[in-house]
């Protein structure tokens, strides 16, 4: 990301108004922060951010464009290994950014953060790493990765996401439900005006995930509370992308509680008219194989 340009463009404002450093930091910050933003030594906090734009007159979004400029010319990369995240084609992953490392030397933050977060996961996935080691440099890249720099595509979700998800898969639950909780319950006014859309949309995933927890650990009715929140997210955002296995774990939930059989049927129904619609042949199959009887 582009603190430089951010840095340049906030002195030139300061200067504009005829401020100081220390009058421009006044209620906001120090002045020895003001100096190091400048410099493009730091990357401001998001709230710090959002009040130097209003002190300057100028918008949040203008601030936010400028940092993301590093993005746009990463741009193909980034959907590439996007596209090989949405496969889960672990060992290409890998050797994509191994070849991205070699080729550019020194990554910027943000792209750096990106494929750390990708490359780590794949390593797990493809063997090369334990679940611990996966896990402790997960929460390293969090930690060292500025704040907005996280933001910016909503990393620092997808990050927390997978460290919950990790803690899961090795029965840790308590732990998977803090990070779940973490992300769930995080995040203020200046940090929506980010990309408040799109981190609803991963929020839903992480309200999947945090469903299947409780589900797996028997707490069904907590489990139904959250998978009718994800829901009621998915329609308001007119997002399908994991529709079908809400229902489908509703269904789960309404089959374990003994409830009423017509309303299980209609959420595995639903599933499986969602899991057709979007062309999900293995949940599709799971549908017919495990649920037949409420479906026929």
């Amino acid at each position: 990301m582009n603190k430089q340009q951010l840095g340049k463009e906030i002195a030139a404002l300061r200067k504009r108004k005829k401020f100081s450093q220390g009058q421009l930091a006044e209620g906001i910050c120090t002045q020895s922060a003001v100096s190091q933003i400048e410099k493009g030594l730091v990357y401001p906090k998001v709230d710090t951010l959002y009040y130097l734009a209003a002190k300057l007159d100028t918008s949040f979004s203008h601030f936010v464009n400028l940092l993301l400029e590093e993005n746009l010319s990463w741009e193909e990369e980034v959907q590439h290994l996007e596209n090989l995240i949405a496969e889960q084609k672990h060992k290409d992953i890998c050797s994509y950014v191994q070849k991205l490392r070699e080729k550019n030397g020194q990554l910027e933050d943000w792209i750096r953060s990106f494929t750390s977060w990708a490359f780590s996961l794949s390593q797990y996935y493809c063997g090369d790493i334990s679940l611990k080691r996966t896990i402790q440099e997960l929460k390293q890249l969090y930690r060292t990765s500025g704040s907005i720099v996280l933001k910016n595509g909503s990393l620092d979700v997808r990050i927390l996401n997978s460290i919950a998800f990790l803690y899961a898969m090795n029965k840790d639950y308590s732990q998977s439900l803090y990070y779940y909780d973490k992300i769930l319950k995080g995040g203020g006014s200046a940090e929506e005006k980010i990309s408040g859309h799109e981190r609803t949309i991963h929020q839903i995933r992480v309200m999947y995930n945090k469903a299947k927890t409780l589900y797996d650990m028997k707490e069904t009715i907590q489990s139904l509370q959250v998978i009718e929140e994800g829901i009621r997210l998915s329609l308001q955002n007119e997002n399908m992308s994991l529709l079908g296995q809400f229902f489908y774990y509703k269904g789960q939930c309404l089959e374990h509680l003994q409830m009423d059989p017509e309303e299980t049927a209609e959420c595995y129904k639903k599933a499986l008219f969602l899991f057709e619609l979007l062309n999900k042949k293995l949940y599709s199959r799971l549908v017919w194989e495990h649920k037949s009887r409420y479906i026929t």
